[in-house]
């Protein structure tokens, strides 16, 4: 049972990831359990996720202030085994390591040991929950939650329910998310890759293709992208910089950057909008910041000016 909103958590796998979603829920105080079977990665986990909560403070994450050492809701426990780990858990969180098939048969030993209302997510980039709950008997009450490394200081988590996902779980796990300072943002539908993979293949895509073509070395790129879209992206999305950027004739300028874009890619005809696209797409951004553009505009300049303090550009 949950008790005065924090749920006992179990974190599977003392990966990057598992590490960083340990380090995110016992600096905010909630009772966690983490489990590898590889008794070496369990107790260094255990070493660096102490380490981790002692220069939390600054860092975004929430912060009881009796959570001061180890000791408390907060503290770490080690699971004996999977199912030591899991049988009490209110949220179990899946960041192992492993490729599908393991990922299936994980959960269907976590379902044989779980309770009944308890809440799973897998943090598996770039996979379905309809495939990974192919095996299971209570398919509602698992979704896919992923956030990017290092987890405790990248507020946007992409939460992935599937067809068969109860609704008050979704609800249950983006309350949870908030609570814990996160951003939680719902796919609307399971997508090849998901989205924050789909973007960063994207990404990779292109950078790759400029380091072997010589246009570019590698920290060159790095330097470019960091300094560069990066930063303007951490102020203000694709989308929102867009609508910014067209100033006050919205629908004529975005019209014309989106053209200007499309003939960037010469020969890549998959980049070509049909006209009904294209115009559907403009409405679609500005009917999501209609009327807020002095507003929006003032709030990027801020979080740019604040990430140059922070950042030293």
């Amino acid at each position: 049972m949950v008790a005065q909103g924090q749920p006992r958590i179990t974190v599977l796998g003392m990966t990057e990831s598992g590490r960083g979603w340990a380090t995110l829920v016992s600096g905010a105080g909630w009772p966690v359990t983490i489990y590898d079977p590889d008794a070496a990665l369990l107790h260094s986990g255990e070493e660096e996720i102490a380490n981790r909560k002692r220069h939390r403070l600054g860092s975004g994450i929430p912060v009881r202030r009796e959570d001061r050492d180890n000791s408390g809701p907060g503290q770490l426990r080690l699971g004996r085994s999977l199912l030591d780990a899991v049988t009490n858990a209110d949220w179990i969180i899946d960041a192992t390591a492993g490729d599908l098939l393991h990922r299936q048969r994980l959960l269907e030993q976590i379902e044989r040991a779980a309770r009944l209302a308890a809440i799973v997510t897998c943090s598996a980039p770039g996979l379905s929950p309809t495939d990974l709950c192919a095996r299971l008997r209570r398919p509602s009450r698992l979704l896919v939650a992923c956030a990017l490394d290092p987890v405790e200081h990248i507020p946007a988590v992409e939460v992935v329910p599937g067809p068969l996902t109860d609704p008050a779980v979704l609800d249950e796990l983006r309350a949870w998310l908030r609570k814990l300072g996160r951003l939680p943002i719902v796919l609307h539908k399971e997508v090849p890759g998901n989205a924050t993979g789909r973007i960063a293949v994207a990404m990779w895509r292109e950078c790759i293709r400029l380091v072997l073509d010589g246009v570019l070395d590698v920290r060159e790129v790095d330097a470019l992208i960091s300094s560069g879209l990066a930063a303007r992206w951490a102020a203000a999305g694709p989308f929102q910089t867009a609508y910014l950027e067209a100033g006050e004739r919205q629908t004529a300028q975005l019209s014309a950057m989106l053209r200007a874009l499309e003939t960037r890619w010469e020969g890549d005809t998959s980049f070509q909008l049909p006209h009904a696209e294209h115009q559907h797409l403009i409405r679609l951004i500005e009917r999501a910041y209609d009327g807020e553009g002095d507003v929006l505009k003032g709030a990027r300049d801020e979080r740019l000016a604040e990430l140059r303090r922070i950042v030293g550009y």
